[in-house]
């Protein structure tokens, strides 16, 4: 596996790509008390989340043979979609391999951009990731967040960050497979050193702080969690090396402080959160008082199940 290299050079190189068809997202003030937490909308970035940023990044750096061959990936929604969209636009053939027991409503929207979806095991895709299998695939192999330029297009979140906020000393970010914390926090002290970054899990799908006190990769064998969209359980070799070089730590939340958060973001903010976009808020929420202000919590997305979200909404 080979090492990913980011520089904040590359970030900035990105910035104009990924602008083509990204919009900046607003980081607006969230009054919980004396100090105000910033939440950076990513909720309402194109397709609803953040991913569009870090495909387009990617796709762009593909060769015209690479194109020809098509590509593919593996996604439970947010990605997925992201890669679709862009496929339809380019023209390209894409393949989503879909984790079993996925968000139904994602699926679907993935195959209404005319992806080709099929369904992936578990063990599939550990080996996947873990062994690489995807190299013997026969299109090109769209990395949901192991990937120097996808980690590039996820950083210019935190170029905006910066520019918005300047004064920002801690930057709360949720995790799946460390692609948008690896951007932002590479982009965030690249511009401000002196402010922190940390990694939010959930908890029934936290390996990041083991794999950050160990500098090596970790698995959750079954990840338990109602946010989907960091509930891949894995941290790679690769990307172990990296957010230990990004990160001051990990904080982690229950399911239940995540659905706390997505009620207080939609009935106080008026913002919808999906779990997953929920849960930097909800680290703010536990841990605001060991945080150094101003603290920006990024809302990843907000592509939520109506019904859970009623639900959490009238709990």
């Amino acid at each position: 596996m080979e090492r990913i290299e980011v520089t904040t050079r590359d970030i900035d190189s990105a910035l104009s790509v990924v602008r083509e068809v990204a919009w900046p997202t607003p980081t607006v003030p969230f009054s919980g008390g004396d100090e105000p937490v910033w939440l950076k909308l990513e909720n309402l970035q194109r397709l609803g989340a953040f991913k569009i940023r870090g495909v387009w990044n990617r796709i762009s750096h593909l060769t015209e043979a690479d194109r020809v061959r098509g590509i593919s990936t593996i996604s439970s929604g947010n990605h997925g979609l992201a890669v679709a969209w862009a496929a339809r636009r380019l023209g390209l053939p894409c393949t989503v391999r879909v984790p079993e027991g996925a968000v139904g409503r994602k699926v679907e929207a993935i195959a209404s951009q005319g992806a080709d979806v099929s369904p992936i095991s578990r063990r599939d895709l550990i080996d996947a990731h873990e062994n690489e299998t995807w190299r013997s695939w026969p299109s090109a192999f769209i990395h949901p967040f192991a990937h120097p330029a996808t980690i590039a297009g996820q950083g210019t979140i935190g170029l905006e960050i910066v520019e918005e906020l300047p004064e920002v000393r801690t930057v709360l970010v949720p995790v799946g497979g460390g692609g948008l914390v690896a951007g932002i926090g590479t982009a965030v002290k690249g511009r401000v050193p002196r402010a922190q970054v940390f990694g939010v899990q959930a908890e029934g799908a936290a390996p990041l702080p083991v794999a950050l006190q160990t500098r090596q990769a970790h698995r959750i064998d079954r990840p338990q969690t109602i946010a989907d969209g960091i509930g891949i359980g894995i941290i790679l070799p690769s990307m172990a090396q990296v957010l230990n070089r990004v990160l001051d730590g990990a904080l982690v939340v229950t399911d239940a402080e995540i659905r706390t958060a997505m009620r207080r973001l939609a009935l106080e903010a008026k913002i919808v959160a999906e779990p997953a976009g929920a849960a930097a808020f909800a680290a703010w929420i536990r841990y605001r008082d060991s945080l150094r202000p101003p603290v920006v919590a990024v809302v990843s997305g907000g592509n939520v199940d109506p019904n859970l979200l009623a639900a959490a909404v009238g709990g």
